[in-house]
């Protein structure tokens, strides 16, 4: 099968399979990506993945993702990923990261196939927030002899912060600041989802590009809480040291976050684990009400 590369003048690429009729578009022009945008808010919150992460595109796209879509303007599937030739390591999912939102599975089954979409020889993970969409990843995977496993989390989002919040939002003998670079193995040694040289890697591009916020006593030292946030615009990795738990100091630490993220105009959500009820309890408390599921599929060749 061999692929061509045409250029258009509508601020899209077109990659066509030469043995097929399936056609798969990048979108590239700034306009087409707002409007792309100001559509999928319309599909919240199942889109709210791949709108977080096109936010963060139409500003300054630290992590130089790619916008594909099945078809344009009349769009039923959207991937959001690095440029395949920066997944370089294939044992690297967290660089390897592909946000997936559709409103037709068939046409996905169609975008997943095609190997200028996904690299499946690789270790790699898809995150969206509709579970149904398991079953198509699960065929079009096992079709290039790729193990799925599925995580599957509360989804919390809310519309918007108001400033009176972020007064209230206090912890006595606390500072809050952001995270530095360094810190990174900290947070990396108790991420569920991390523990590894390659996780620690994409938490260090994460506090160097994206919002941050923390808590330090006295405004030195080490920090004793933490929240983060990543190229999708989730509210990620949060954490309170085991001195300060049962204060208020997760809330506190959403909050502060939501409110930077609103300012920027990035959409606000986040996900807890179904037996993390210590964090289900802040998120509420931080005005984050329960919306859905949210989904990552960790892919890695058998």
């Amino acid at each position: 099968m061999t692929y061509c590369l045409i250029f258009n003048s509508k601020g899209m690429q077109n990659y066509r399979s030469a043995s097929a009729k399936f056609r798969m578009l990048f979108l590239t022009c700034s306009s087409k990506l707002v409007s792309l945008r100001r559509l999928l808010i319309h599909s919240f919150p199942e889109s709210l993945k791949v709108c977080g992460a096109l936010h963060h595109i139409i500003h300054d796209n630290p992590f130089r993702l790619q916008v594909l879509v099945d078809k344009w303007p009349e769009f039923t599937s959207v991937i959001c990923r690095p440029p395949l030739e920066e997944m370089t390591d294939p044992l690297d999912p967290y660089t390897n990261t592909y946000f997936v939102f559709s409103k037709d599975p068939q046409s996905l089954h169609q975008m997943l196939q095609d190997p200028q979409t996904v690299k499946w020889n690789q270790e790699l993970q898809i995150q969206g927030c509709q579970p149904e969409l398991g079953k198509v990843l699960q065929e079009v995977s096992s079709t290039y002899g790729s193990d799925m496993h599925t995580a599957s989390n509360l989804l919390y989002m809310r519309d918007g912060m108001k400033g009176e919040e972020m007064e209230h939002s206090t912890i006595s003998d606390l500072q809050f600041s952001t995270l530095n670079p360094d810190e990174a193995n900290i947070v990396n040694a108790v991420w569920m989802y991390g523990g590894n040289k390659h996780s620690e890697l994409f938490v260090k591009r994460c506090i160097q590009r994206f919002p941050t916020v923390c808590a330090r006593k006295g405004g030195v030292g080490h920090p004793v809480a933490w929240v983060l946030s990543d190229q999708s615009s989730e509210l990620r990795m949060g954490y309170t040291e085991r001195l300060y738990r049962n204060q208020g100091m997760m809330r506190t630490m959403i909050i502060r976050l939501a409110t930077v993220l609103n300012s920027k105009g990035a959409p606000l959500y986040c996900c807890v684990a179904p037996d993390n009820k210590s964090s289900q309890t802040a998120t509420l408390a931080a005005g984050f009400p329960q919306v859905g599921r949210w989904q990552q599929w960790k892919f890695q060749p058998f």
